[in-house]
Formats: C-alpha cells, sequence, structure tokens
C-alpha cells in the first residue's frame, strides 16, 4: 500500500487526468455490465415501465458526467498531495468506524441535497433533468445535469477535507454507493419478498426504493437509508406495504414471468 502511495504521489498531472478518465469510464462500464447482470435475475419485480432504447440526450448526459467526475478525481489527488486531503492506512477497527461515519454523513448530505433539489423553483433549473428519465435503467444513475455531478463531488471532496478517513473506508463507501445507485436505477425490485421483509430493510433501502422516486418524484429522497424519509414524512405510504409484500407493486409482472394470464 504504501508503494501504491508514493507511486500516486510522484504522478504527473497529466498521468491523472488519463487515470481518472479511464477509471471513470469504467466505473460506467461496469454499472451497465452490472446492472444488465442484475436485470436477468429470476422473481425481480418491474417497479417504472421498461425503459426503451437509449438516447442520445442520455448518452450524453452520462458522458459529461463521466468527464466532470474524473475532473472531480483529479481535483481530490491534487488537494491529497497538497495535504488538504489527509488518508490514514492501516486496515482495522478504525477503518470499519470511518466507513460507518462515511455513510452516515453522505446519506444525511444527499438527503438534504435531494430535497433542495426538488424545491418547486429549484426543480427546473437541474434535478428535472435527471426525470426525464421516468423509466430508469442503469447508467441512468450517470445521467444528471453538470451542476448536480460537481455539487456531489464537491460536497464529498469537503467531507474528505473534514477529517483524516482511511483510505480503506473511502474504497468501502466508493463500492457501496456505486452499488446503491446501480440497484436503485434498475426500474425492478430483485430482492425475494423474504429478503426485503426482513427487519433491517425497514432501515436500509431496498432498489425498489428509488425506483419508485422515479415513478413518483415526490417521494423517497434518500439512497441509503430510509430514516430521514421517514423522519420528514417523504416515504412513500406504499413503501412497507410493497416491500413486505402485503401490497402487490404496480406492475404486476414479474420479470420473465407474468403474474397474470394474458386477455384478449
Amino acid at each position: 500500500m504504501h508503494e501504491i502511495v508514493a507511486w500516486l504521489r510522484g504522478l504527473d498531472v497529466g498521468w491523472v487526468v488519463v487515470l481518472a478518465l479511464v477509471e471513470n469510464a469504467a466505473l460506467v462500464g461496469v454499472t451497465a455490465v452490472l446492472g444488465h447482470w442484475v436485470l436477468r435475475l429470476p422473481g425481480a419485480h418491474r417497479v417504472t415501465a421498461p425503459p426503451g432504447p437509449v438516447g442520445r440526450l442520455e448518452l450524453g448526459l452520462v458522458a459529461v458526467a463521466t468527464v466532470l467526475n474524473a475532473a472531480v478525481t483529479v481535483a481530490g489527488w491534487w488537494l491529497w498531495r497538497a495535504g488538504v486531503i489527509s488518508l490514514t492506512l492501516p486496515f482495522g477497527w478504525r477503518a470499519l468506524v470511518d466507513l460507518a461515519v462515511l455513510i452516515v454523513v453522505m446519506d444525511v448530505l444527499l438527503y438534504a441535497g435531494h430535497a433542495l433539489a426538488h424545491v418547486r423553483r429549484l426543480f427546473p433549473l437541474a434535478h428535472r433533468l435527471h426525470h426525464v428519465f421516468a423509466d430508469a435503467r442503469p447508467i441512468t444513475l450517470f445521467a444528471l445535469h453538470p451542476v448536480e455531478v460537481l455539487g456531489f463531488g464537491g460536497a464529498w471532496l469537503v467531507v474528505l477535507a473534514v477529517h483524516p478517513f482511511s483510505a480503506w473506508a473511502l474504497g468501502g463507501y466508493t463500492v457501496l454507493n456505486l452499488l446503491f445507485g446501480i440497484l436503485g436505477h434498475l426500474g425492478v425490485e430483485p430482492l425475494p419478498q423474504r429478503v426485503r421483509a426482513a427487519a433491517v430493510f425497514r432501515w436500509v433501502a431496498t432498489p425498489a426504493m428509488h425506483a419508485g422516486h422515479h415513478a413518483a418524484p415526490r417521494y423517497n429522497l434518500g439512497f441509503y437509508t430510509t430514516v430521514w424519509d421517514r423522519l420528514f414524512g417523504t416515504l412513500d405510504p406504499d413503501y412497507d406495504a410493497r416491500r413486505t409484500g402485503t401490497m402487490p407493486f404496480a406492475d404486476t409482472t414479474v420479470i420473465g414471468i407474468p403474474t397474470a394470464p394474458p386477455t384478449g
């Protein structure tokens, strides 16, 4: 690990730019591939309608987001090398605590930012662009207004600058954030009923939670947990009933298996 850190510190900025672009393009590729695989799992309930062919607007926004995310990565490297951002290297209980802190802090910031983006006068300025894609697909995760991409990236860098987090926690949060983003933009609920009905998923967001936000934008503003939606009254009133299976999903189709016989 120390050798990798020394190598990263010694890189020229040109190579950092190249590596950042490759890394963020790879994340988009992983999102598309992993999302496609999850969509093929049997028993997934569709929450939103199938999105249809990907369009130029969505691809363009994904491309711009990839470049801007790479710019945030380069900015983070520069701040780290300048000593503004500090990362600790040992792996242990400290890394687990740091990961938990990152999840909680970012969950609060993302909920607050998302709620602000849905304020009536602010919504048309940026976030409405994301909701053009009401029937989400995995790469819709990156189909954001540039202001939102830079806003999230800036908040992330500020959080890292406030406290010397573990590099392992940073990596763990990055993976978790990507997984929640992929699962939330599938447009389906892939978790079996017996799993999503477990007590832990009363508080941990299921994939259907964010998919439900795309279907009904006034609800489900949280990302990793349901805590803030429950506290501020923005949770879909039917979310728990659908999560536990006492109410069917609005779309009665299980992927690949119609739950009701065709008519006509």
